[in-house]
């Protein structure tokens, strides 16, 4: 027996040796790498059930905590800062403006940054019911709930300045788009109120209103008392009313002097026209002509022949000596008498006319004595015209200092209504732009309205819950084959044991259950050296 057993370790020891140099080849072949595959690969399928026990267990994890998170929704919108408007100073003095845009420097940015994260802005956005709130009853429990608001919506809050660039990028979470949006749109409202709150100073409008209309009626009351004092003593300034009343004492004088050459010249012309008029007669015969009375003639004819036809008519009635015969034998002879006259005595015509010089020397005496009286009344005019006009010379001096006090006060406060004008207008332009979000920040994208939720994730979180779910199986199957204490593989058998491995036996599982072993051609194999 001990002879066999003998035989059977020197036989055992010639395999090994064998097979040492058999496999010594073979391992110069094979690398580590393969190696190292293999191993892997036959403790992933010792352990396959762990592997995906654990990795489904992850997987289920973050599908889980995905579906339970509660989803909130992004909305973003920029503000720009830019010098576009420029801060007007308040002082007394009129304003000047350069008109000139200087670059936004990064202390501005970062001063609309910290404006925006001022608590003046977030409590009208967190809270709004804060300001309302009276500071004594302000207590402890209201101030923790107002702070944690505070803090709530400063981590939803992000902002960030863009790289380079003046414009402010501000984002926020929210439960619902809508809810991001609105909140994104009471922050540019609080923020753009504070902003021109800051911008210049509060009842600027209002008290350039009030200064401007006292201003105005302090003039209107200089004005009046000058319209009144002008009134009074008729004047609309001193230095031009002198100058007229200077301008006309001269063209009086002036026309005096010529008015009292006139009136000389006149009186010559008076006496010289009087001398004239005694020696010229007024009228002077001009025509005369004699002609024969011929139509008296004819017309006696006439009456001759008329007057013995009625006698010669009478007489066949009565006799020569009637009373109406011997009538008409006088009438007869009278006309006879009379036609003898006209025969004989011719007919004499004189025509007189005004003598031409004694009418143009009447002509020139009556308008001479007519430029006399309208000298004379001239001369007298011009020299109280001219003592009128020296009287108020005079007196003018004497209100020239009150006038130019008046005058001076009226431009003095003229001055002080068009200032506190210019300067209320300024301000109503600047509430204006105001209204209209004419600011040096402006918003240079609304908040938008998007429902793509940002949180969870659900393609990200599931692509990290599978990675995590590999890597964590992995990690189990490592941790569970460097805890494992048993033998797998004839390979690691073969490296425990000193005796070489000649042969393995897979397990095989019955129809009832019972482990069976599957033997190879022969349970024993003969060793060949």
């Amino acid at each position: 027996m001990s002879k066999n057993f003998e035989l059977m370790q020197q036989e055992s020891s010639k395999y090994a040796e064998s097979r040492d140099e058999f496999i010594r080849p073979r391992a110069v072949i094979v690398s580590r790498s393969q190696a190292s595959v293999r191993i892997a690969i036959e403790a992933f399928f010792r352990q396959w059930k762990l592997f995906f026990a654990a990795s489904v267990s992850v997987l289920l994890l973050t599908i889980l905590v995905t579906l339970f998170t509660r989803k909130e929704y992004l909305s973003e919108m920029k503000f720009l800062v830019q010098n576009a408007r420029e801060n007007v100073v308040v002082t007394p003095e009129r304003t000047s403006s350069t008109n000139v845009v200087s670059g936004v420097t990064e202390a501005q940015v970062n001063s609309e940054l910290e404006i925006l994260h001022s608590h003046d802005v977030f409590d009208q956005v967190a809270d709004p019911d804060w300001a309302s709130v009276p500071a004594n009853q302000r207590t402890l429990s209201a101030v923790r709930r107002h702070e944690r608001l505070l803090s709530a919506f400063e981590k939803r809050l992000g902002t960030e300045i863009a790289r380079k660039t003046n414009i402010i990028n501000v984002s926020i979470l929210g439960e619902t788009p809508e809810q991001a949006r609105d909140d994104l749109e009471r922050l540019s409202a609080a923020y753009l109120s504070e902003h021109r709150r800051l911008q210049r100073p509060a009842g600027a409008s209002e008290f350039f209103s009030s200064e401007t209309e006292r201003a105005r009626k302090a003039w209107d009351d200089a004005a009046q008392k000058l319209v009144a004092f002008k009134q009074d003593h008729q004047i609309l300034s001193v230095s031009d009313r002198e100058s007229t009343l200077n301008s006309e004492i001269s063209v009086a004088e002036t026309e005096l002097f010529s008015t009292v050459s006139l009136l000389r010249e006149n009186e010559v012309q008076l006496s010289e026209a009087t001398n004239r008029l005694k020696e010229i007669p007024p009228r002077q015969v001009t025509q005369q002509r004699t002609s024969p009375n011929q139509l008296s003639a004819e017309q006696l004819d006439t009456l001759i022949v008329d007057l013995e036809n009625r006698r010669t008519a009478r007489l066949s009635n009565y006799k020569p000596t009637d009373r109406s015969v011997r009538e008409l034998d006088q009438e007869i002879a009278t006309a006879k008498a009379a036609l003898n006259d006209a025969k004989t005595i011719p007919t004499r015509e004189e025509t007189t006319d005004v003598d031409p010089v004694w009418q143009q020397v009447r002509t020139n005496f009556v308008q001479n004595q007519i430029a006399h009286y309208a000298l004379v009344e001239r001369r007298a005019g011009l020299g109280e015209r001219i003592n009128k006009l020296r009287g108020d010379l005079a007196s003018l001096q004497d209100v020239t200092v009150q006038f130019n006090n008046l005058e001076a006060q009226v431009d003095e406060l003229k001055d002080n209504y068009q200032l506190y004008l210019e300067k209320r207008d300024q301000a109503q332009i600047e509430d204006a732009m105001d209204e209209h979000k004419l600011l040096n920040v402006a918003v240079a994208q609304q908040p938008t309205l998007l429902y793509t939720t940002v949180h969870p994730k659900v393609i990200v979180n599931a692509l990290l819950g599978g990675v995590s779910g590999l890597f964590f199986g992995f990690c189990v199957v490592y941790f569970a084959e460097v805890g494992r204490k048993t033998i797998a593989t004839p390979r690691e058998l073969d490296a425990v044991s000193r005796y070489p491995v000649l042969a393995t036996v897979p397990l095989m599982e019955a129809l009832d259950g019972a482990v069976l072993a599957k033997s190879a051609q022969s349970l024993l194999q003969e060793v060949r050296p």
